[in-house]
């Protein structure tokens, strides 16, 4: 029974057409439950109606369409009640309605389940029979988990069939999340890689000379069309920085050995490159972290590239003419590099978020991009014409007249407020009432440094060193490291430059220290793990400290602390690699030490914290996920993180205040520091350091020059009486309208 019904719901998700789907699901139906009649009523929220979309047993005439509210008939009654209705006489009962044009009076048994995904009713499965007997346990339990199974895949292909679909009322849109904001319109370029790893085969006992002499051609073919992309931009440095981690992955000590070394086992080039990338990429994948899963995007990039070089496919497709809207699965870096700059008005991306290198690069290049939009249709795209909305995520395909003028206006309206973004992307945040706001960066590559300090950023509030370790095959030694952060450090003299100490382990396995574990984010990961490994830990503290040595502009920051014992052999290890480094060499100063808060634990740990660190920051996506016990990236549960939730604004206030009585510095590092509403609330709990992404700098200084820090200050207080996250967002948007800054809230939250 199992398998028969896993068929059922592949076939289902795997389905071309919602209509497709439905008319093939009733008849398997019935074959599974040996029924006369099995029918799905797909439900209209907005009109509160259900609509029979197809059945096996009942007879609706060509062209009839049959629909019945949620006050009508038995079927209307489930989906009200959203719960299962079993009956051995159906006509009996008071709420059957009798649709005749469905001849269904002569069956009397009936059986409806609600089909439900994420709170929301999507319809109604029925089971019917002639005669008049109550569905047994099994059959009840067969058919609500048939629904409950058959509830995502049917959403699934819902939401891809709404683009295709003509008939009235319907909406061509989909919608995903911000990649970089603006509002574009052109023709749709769909980009499809000439080959993939997918059409590979395994190959042994080659020659094992002339394979590795084929790979490293490859990757210098590939070397070579890298740095005549990153040529073709206009971003000189920062962009040259962003394609030199590219040409990064093909050294040694990331790809190149370890497919050299399954070479010379005797495999192909291309089934050696395969094996690795493919490994790699998945490792990246499950990482918790979203800007470290979207460096397994840059990692496929590249090796399909040099799969391509391999193989000698063509890469080169003639372009359409006019205004293009990029389209792809996975757009990358290299993808708009391809595409002339005054032809290129948009990005769509199927994957990916806005920490991908395809969005940091789009909104260096002013470019809007909608990202994350899983259920979009690619084969049907092709050169239809779009409306891509960066701001709020949504697509929209084949527009109406009337929407199509009315996001003419507001590019309009785009066109003046980006010259004044660009005009004050220089220069402090000084807000309307003369009070200033740190804002910093959060980095994980030594590119997006560079990128940020053209616009004059505050320093580094956040550097993930584990990038470099994850793009090894190794352990970067201490040299290797001190060149990386000594380079960071540079770009920022004067300035703070915080780095995080490694936060690996758990969800962020490196390739070269496998850890399984049931339950990675809350295993050995950050600090748990580095203090466990004091010889590796202290490596980077000798690589730091040398760093600062030469710089002085350190901050140490150390992840995932949840007791004081921690921060205590933190010390210890810090102040030991400090003593030997004087003792080689010139005496120097301790770089200010500094505690993420993130555990829950650590907030009723800040007077003890106070007296051991200098500063802590708030990480405020993992403070939510543990606080609401929400993991951000199962979409089952994704729908409940909020940085709203009204226990996190109070934990949030709980913090400043905190930080505040005992003189402790304090900043927020999180992704709702950068985001405008999140940036609202931060300023009115009174936050005065923000750290985010380099993409949102511009955007940030903007606002906090046109809204008065001491207003904001005021909703404080109605903020933390707010109990739920509706009310409280309501708070926040008043001020931002009143400062002219409406265009920010279309958005939403």
């Amino acid at each position: 029974m199992l398998a028969k019904l896993q068929h059922i719901v592949q076939q289902v998700n795997s389905a071309a057409s919602l209509d497709k789907a439905v008319a093939w699901l009733v008849t398997a139906i019935c074959e599974l439950m040996n029924t006369e009649v099995c029918s799905v009523y797909l439900a209209e929220p907005d009109k509160s109606e259900l609509q029979l979309l197809a059945t096996q047993g009942l007879t609706l005439p060509e062209g009839a369409v049959c629909t019945l509210s949620y006050q009508e008939g038995l079927v209307g009654l489930v989906a009200s009640k959203e719960e299962p209705i079993n009956l051995a006489d159906a006509q009996q009962h008071p709420a059957f309605k009798l649709i005749s044009v469905l001849n269904e009076e002569v069956f009397q048994s009936f059986l409806g389940a609600p089909i439900i995904y994420r709170r929301r009713v999507l319809g109604v499965l029925t089971v019917q029979q002639r005669d008049a007997r109550v569905f047994d346990d099994d059959e009840v339990a067969c058919l609500v988990t048939l629904a409950s199974q058959l509830a995502p895949a049917l959403a699934n292909v819902e939401e891809r069939t709404r683009l295709l679909r003509a008939q009235t009322g319907w909406k061509r849109s989909v919608k995903g999340q911000s990649g970089a904001p603006g509002i574009a319109m052109g023709s749709a370029l769909v980009k499809r890689p000439a080959i993939t790893f997918d059409d590979i085969s395994p190959v042994d006992d080659l020659p094992q000379a002339q394979e590795l002499q084929r790979f490293d051609e490859a990757v210098s073919d590939t070397e070579a069309a890298l740095q005549r992309l990153a040529s073709r931009l206009e971003l000189s440095e920062q962009t040259q920085t962003l394609f030199e981690l590219y040409i990064q992955l093909l050294s040694p000590a990331s790809l190149g050995e370890p497919v050299r070394a399954l070479i010379r086992q005797g495999l192909s080039a291309e089934w050696a490159l395969k094996t690795v990338v493919e490994d790699a990429i998945e490792k990246f994948r499950s990482m918790d972290d979203s800007y470290l899963r979207e460096r397994a995007a840059d990692l496929k990039d590249v090796a399909l590239r040099v799969l391509q070089a391999l193989t000698a496919a063509d890469m080169s497709k003639p372009l359409p003419a006019g205004d293009i809207i990029l389209i792809a699965d996975d757009v990358t870096a290299t993808m708009l590099a391809e595409v002339p700059r005054q032809q290129l008005k948009g990005v769509v991306s199927r994957r990916g978020s806005g920490h991908s290198h395809a969005a940091i690069l789009a909104r260096a290049l002013g470019i809007p991009a909608v990202m994350g939009v899983g259920n979009l249709p690619l084969s049907a795209l092709a050169e239809r014409q779009l409306i891509i909305d960066g701001y709020t995520g949504r697509c929209f395909v084949d527009p109406e007249p009337a929407l199509l003028a009315e996001y003419q206006r507001l590019m309009r309206e785009e066109e003046v407020l980006s010259r004044d973004i660009l005009a004050g992307a220089a220069g402090p945040a000084v807000s309307a009432d003369g009070q200033s706001v740190e804002l910093m960066i959060n980095a994980g590559l030594s590119a997006d440094a560079d990128v940020a300090s053209a616009q004059e950023a505050d320093g580094i509030g956040l550097y993930r060193t584990e990038v470099p370790f994850m793009l090894a095959s190794r352990f970067p030694g201490e040299e290797e490291q001190f060149r990386l952060y000594s380079h960071v450090l540079s770009r920022y003299p004067a300035k703070p430059v915080t780095l995080r100490t490694l936060d690996v382990g758990g969800d962020k396995p490196l390739p070269y220290l496998p850890i399984e574990e049931d339950n990675p984010f809350l295993g050995w990961r950050g600090i748990r793990m580095t203090l466990d490994q004091p010889d590796i830990f202290l490596i980077q503290l000798k690589a730091m400290l040398r760093a600062h040595q030469q710089h002085g502009n350190l901050r140490i920051l150390l992840p995932m602390v949840a007791s004081v014992a921690e921060v205590d052999e933190a010390l210890r290890l810090i102040r030991q690699a400090h003593h030997e480094l004087c003792e080689q060499g010139e005496p120097f100063a301790l770089p200010a030490l500094g505690a993420m808060l993130e555990v829950p634990a650590a907030l009723y740990l800040l007077p003890a914290l106070a007296q051991r660190v200098q500063f802590v920051s708030v990480g405020s996506n993992d403070l939510t996920q543990y606080l609401l016990a929400v993991d951000r990236n199962n979409p089952r549960v994704a729908d409940l993180f909020s940085p709203f939730h009204p226990a996190v604004v109070q934990a949030l206030a709980a913090i400043e205040q905190q930080c505040r009585q005992l003189a402790l510095p304090v900043s927020v590092c999180g992704e709702m520091a950068g985001e405008v509403m999140g940036m609202t609330l931060l300023l009115a709990l009174g936050y005065r350091q923000l750290s985010m992404s380099v993409s949102q700098l511009p955007r940030a200084k903007h606002i906090i020059r046109q809204v008065s820090l001491q207003r904001l200050a005021q909703l404080r207080q109605p903020l933390l009486a707010c109990h739920d996250t509706d009310s409280l967002c309501w708070l926040l948007r008043e001020p931002l309208s009143d400062a002219g800054l409406g265009q920010w809230l279309r958005s939403g939250r």
